[in-house]
């Protein structure tokens, strides 16, 4: 899956108005989620997705301050910027995958963070990009490495977060579904005849679009899975806890499966 534009609602600031999502959720220390969804206008009327934000928080020196860093940006409504603020302040965007990036903008303006990006965004150019993604880059928090997948089509990194045993954040490379919440009707049949099955997957669609032709990425997968850790969420979908790992090591065996039998 994938937010890309197609004429989103513009609010009075001129960019992409708050779509539905719920509160702020922390899943561990200094680490919170917010469950959102966007519009899919390219899909045609009617589709609308999940999406999630995560929010990173460092630095923290007392009551609820700290630079936050926020990865898959989505906006909030004005009760939710509010409770955002109260968490810390906003000093990063971070881009992991190439087709997300509709709130970047919004966010960069409005709180003059700075902008994390890999080299190319071939469907958001903005906001410009302050701090290039590569592998073995500085990072704006603290016990984290930038994971850089190498094969697809299109930049794609994760970033594994060396706290709670390990917790990895992926874009649309690897995600974990429980239910299909702030879905369409119309968007949950079309994710249940791609793939989007209630566990954890290889992105179905993002596989599909960005493996080389008679190429795959399974490479990059074993990579992926030399990396330790327990617990992953992405930008869809929900939180794996505890059982990240093996759950990751299924969803690779059934993504390439396939592979072994050509000829």
């Amino acid at each position: 899956m994938s937010d890309a534009p197609a004429g989103p609602e513009l609010a009075a600031d001129g960019f992409p108005a708050a779509q539905l999502h719920g509160p702020i959720e922390e899943l561990f220390d200094d680490v919170f989620m917010v469950h959102g969804s966007i519009a899919l206008f390219s899909a045609g009327p009617g589709f609308m997705v999940n999406r999630n934000m995560v929010v990173l928080r460092d630095g923290k020196t007392g009551g609820n301050t700290g630079a936050l860093t926020l990865i898959h940006s989505v906006r909030l409504d004005e009760a939710g910027e509010k409770a955002l603020e109260a968490l810390g302040d906003v000093k990063h965007v971070l881009r992991l995958g190439a087709m997300h990036g509709q709130d970047d903008a919004y966010y960069v303006n409005r709180y003059g963070a700075e902008f994390w990006c890999h080299a190319k965004s071939p469907v958001y150019a903005e906001p410009a990009t302050d701090h290039v993604l590569s592998a073995g880059c500085a990072l704006p928090v603290a016990d984290a490495a930038l994971f850089v997948f190498e094969l697809p089509m299109a930049p794609e990194t994760a970033l594994l977060l060396r706290r709670e045993g390990g917790l990895l954040i992926t874009a649309d490379s690897l995600q974990h579904h429980t239910a299909y919440t702030n879905c369409s009707p119309a968007m949950v049949e079309r994710m249940k005849a791609a793939g989007f099955d209630l566990t954890t997957i290889v992105g179905p669609i993002w596989q599909q679009r960005l493996t080389p032709e008679g190429g795959t990425l399974k490479p990059d997968f074993d990579r992926l899975l030399a990396l330790d850790f327990k617990h992953h969420i992405s930008a869809h979908g929900a939180l794996a806890r505890d059982t990240a790992h093996a759950l990751t090591e299924a969803a690779v065996a059934k993504a390439f499966q396939d592979e072994g039998n050509r000829p």
